[in-house]
């Protein structure tokens, strides 16, 4: 019996200790860790615990949240060039010390359904959600047949936050694939994993204490850090075979130039709308993320492409927060794709989103 106290308070203690003891810059550096959180989704209430332990010794609620997918993220660069680094850059020129913080919890495929329960997430971590910059992009609202998935990432996390909405969407989800845990021992697997293992600490911090300990040895023995960049970060003119790319069923169905539903029956309209309700009465801004130009002249020239991004500007309209589309916006040579950009694009959009939000 006295063993089993001495366990228990090992355990606890443990619980308190292991954040502490992994370096801060491990688990989050101006972005979640893409090749670690695509594997495991538990690794991002690291990262949210994390932020709120910032948060509380700055004892500032001095902060901007941003939500989005790939382009928000900073691919195909590395963890030195998103677009919040050249905002707070901004930020500082601005307001000197007074600068807010500028968290991205973006990741590449989010879907708007990902970004409402990331907002469902922040409030379970008690991070403040008033002041989000998000994005949406022109393949948000293309007719999903049936994929993606409308929650690519979070489902489980939405079912347990949000069950209302997650019974709604479980429809279109199930077409794209998702199956719940079924029969006794798969929903007590599910919950071991899902929902009582994420709570314990050496569970929780598990990717980033061997990242640490991996990056640790690489400087005990002078081997360089590998560079985290997701993919090739040169200009788009200087690439061969993105032509052949952008002629795939998937960039096809992307930009389709067939009319948008915009009805609540679009499952994209539908997460709009629940991240409006979310955020009424914050400073929140839509950002419609734009296309390369000149690489995407087929697609961005025909009639039904441009009528549709004007109805997408025009139900924007209806919502409460600012909004802007940067269609265009960008030089085409800061573009490394049809849609991501080079450091300098990051640079560039970084410009745009920090002088939209201050007006």
């Amino acid at each position: 019996m006295k063993a089993l106290k001495y366990v228990i308070v090992y355990f606890i203690i443990l619980q308190f200790v292991v954040p502490l003891l992994v370096p801060s810059h491990e688990v989050y550096h101006n972005r979640i860790d893409y090749e670690l959180t695509k594997s495991n989704l538990h690794d991002i209430d690291a990262v949210l615990d994390q932020i709120k332990r910032q948060i509380s010794r700055n004892k500032s609620d001095n902060y901007i949240i941003l939500l989005g997918d790939s382009v928000i993220y900073g691919s195909p660069g590395n963890s030195d060039q998103p677009v919040n680094v050249y905002m707070e850059q901004l930020a500082r020129q601005t307001y000197g010390n007074e600068a807010p913080a500028i968290y991205n919890l973006s990741m590449p495929a989010m879907q708007l359904g990902d970004i409402y329960t990331m907002l469902l997430k922040l409030d379970e971590h008690k991070i403040s959600t008033d002041r989000v910059i998000f994005n949406i992009r022109y393949a948000s609202f293309v007719e999903r047949t049936p994929w993606p998935p409308a929650v690519f990432w979070l489902k489980d996390e939405l079912r347990k936050l949000d069950p209302e909405t997650f019974a709604h969407i479980r429809p279109q989800l199930e077409a794209t694939g998702y199956t719940g845990p079924e029969g006794l021992y798969e929903r007590y697997k599910h919950l071991l994993h899902e929902d009582l293992l994420p709570k314990v600490s050496m569970f929780r911090y598990k990717d980033f204490i061997i990242k640490s300990v991996k990056h640790a040895y690489s400087k005990a023995r002078g081997i360089p850090i590998p560079d985290d960049a997701l993919g090739d970060p040169r200009p788009w003119f200087e690439k061969e075979g993105l032509e052949q790319y952008l002629k795939s069923d998937e960039i096809a169905n992307s930009y389709s130039d067939m009319s948008f539903d915009l009805s609540e029956e679009s499952p994209d309209v539908f997460f709009l709308n629940q991240i409006a309700n979310h955020q009424q009465g914050t400073d929140t801004m839509i950002v419609l993320t734009g296309v390369n130009q000149q690489l995407m002249k087929d697609y961005v020239q025909k009639e039904g492409y441009k009528q549709n991004m004007s109805r997408i500007d025009r139900m924007m309209e209806s919502f409460p927060f600012p909004y802007i589309n940067l269609e265009g916006k960008i030089d085409d040579a800061l573009f490394t794709d049809h849609t991501h950009f080079t450091a300098e694009g990051h640079e560039a959009l970084g410009s745009l989103l920090w002088n939209a939000y201050i007006k």
